[in-house]
């Protein structure tokens, strides 16, 4: 987990009462391994200060405006100058643990409320996407039957057009098994599995295509043409 270290001002005992009055003035600084965040003077809203192979690094406005120089980044400067990173995790007062901790709930809050917001958004966008998807596909499916019966009406099997290209396959009828064990009396669709009877369902396909028969208890499922297209260029 990230460590973190709070940077406390550390000076000569007789300067105290004038840093109890620039603490007040200037935000904290807390370390983590990654970088500085920079409080913001009477309660604002703290601002991260990252540390990159160039230097210090500072997302506000100013920063970006101004090849990275802001009053944040001057911020932390001045304290690893005044302010070295002690060996140890110095002390906070109870009083800062608490501001500290109230700072947490604050952030918890805003996390929640972007979690709520956001969640909301996706259920709109997912609707939104499924009303125009729908709107769209009905669309679609009215130039598919138009292009589904040009092939039809013209005995196509294949036509190349300028934007790509159509195609028509007739397919085989689906035989359904509604009793396998009547299907099982006829030995022309039995074949034999090590110590078990199966049905062979390529032999039924065939003699139900070629001849047209339901074979007792099968049901014999004719399905449509299949119609495609590919569009020049596309995937």
């Amino acid at each position: 987990s990230t460590s973190l270290y709070i940077v406390c001002s550390q000076g000569d005992p007789n300067m105290e009462s004038l840093q109890s009055v620039v603490s007040k003035i200037i935000p904290n600084v807390i370390q983590s391994d990654t970088g500085y965040l920079v409080d913001g003077s009477y309660g604002g809203n703290a601002v991260d200060v990252a540390v990159t192979d160039t230097g210090l690094e500072c997302q506000c406005f100013v920063a970006q405006v101004s090849n990275g120089e802001c009053e944040h980044v001057r911020i932390v400067r001045d304290y690893l100058a005044n302010n070295p990173i002690p060996d140890d995790k110095p002390v906070i007062t109870q009083a800062d643990a608490d501001y500290y901790l109230a700072k947490v709930a604050d952030l918890d809050e805003i996390l929640t409320a972007n979690t709520e917001s956001a969640t909301k958004q996706i259920d709109r966008i997912k609707l939104w996407l499924e009303v125009e998807t729908d709107k769209i596909q009905r669309k679609k499916d009215y130039y598919l039957l138009a292009l589904d019966n040009y092939m039809h009406l013209n005995d196509f099997s294949t036509k190349r057009l300028v934007n790509g290209t159509l195609k028509v396959r007739s397919q085989q009828p689906e035989i359904k098994i509604t009793d396998e064990d009547e299907v099982l009396t006829d030995e022309r669709f039995v074949r034999l599995i090590p110590e078990k009877r199966a049905i062979d369902k390529a032999a039924l396909r065939k003699y139900c295509t070629q001849t047209g028969e339901e074979v007792a208890g099968t049901e014999v499922i004719l399905k449509p043409h299949k119609f495609s297209y590919k569009l020049n260029g596309g995937a």
